[in-house]
């Protein structure tokens, strides 16, 4: 599937777009309903270009292995949730436990969601020419790659070069 993302999948990867799919206009409408919108719009704008990419995926089974190569990047999420956890727990920045969340954190965001999303600009670029829609999916994967390069330069900020974080209150990616 990695080698022919336009036109392979299987079953179970099918499935796993849909659910994923199903996940984020709940967590979209999660964000719309409880008020948070006008803090999260990132967010919403990065839910509706995945959304919008995984309808077409599913509605015309082109892509697929794409949209699942670009869930990779949730494993990341892991150790961002942690990392939003150890803060509300008010585990110190410089224990051992943040430590190591962060170097971790780093390294999969680097390894999983940047791996991941420019592994897939690369693939679209280079097959240009005969995919199906292939600007449709440039656009989008070009607009993803900017937000997760802005949300990368807040981490780094955040966890490796702030000494002092400061918080707002609202709900954002890698809030310090």
């Amino acid at each position: 599937m990695v080698y022919e993302i336009h036109s392979s999948f299987t079953p179970v990867s099918y499935l796993l777009v849909v659910v994923s799919t199903g996940y984020f206009i709940q967590d979209a409408g999660d964000i719309i309903f409880s008020g948070y919108a006008r803090e999260s719009w990132e967010f919403l704008l990065h839910h509706v270009t995945v959304i919008w990419t995984f309808l077409y995926a599913i509605l015309t089974s082109h892509y697929v292995a794409g949209a699942v190569v670009a869930l990779f990047v949730e494993v990341n999420s892991v150790f961002l949730h942690s990392r939003l956890l150890l803060k509300m727990a008010e585990v110190a920045k410089d224990s051992l436990l943040y430590t190591i969340n962060k170097i971790l954190n780093v390294t999969t965001y680097i390894s999983f969601r940047l791996g991941a999303q420019f592994y897939l600009t690369w693939y679209i670029l280079v097959n240009y020419s005969w995919l199906d829609h292939a600007g449709y999916f440039l656009v989008s994967m070009m607009l993803m790659n900017i937000m997760m390069l802005i949300y990368f330069y807040r981490l780094l900020r955040a966890d490796f070069f702030s000494k002092h974080s400061q918080s707002n209150g609202t709900r954002k990616f890698a809030q310090d």
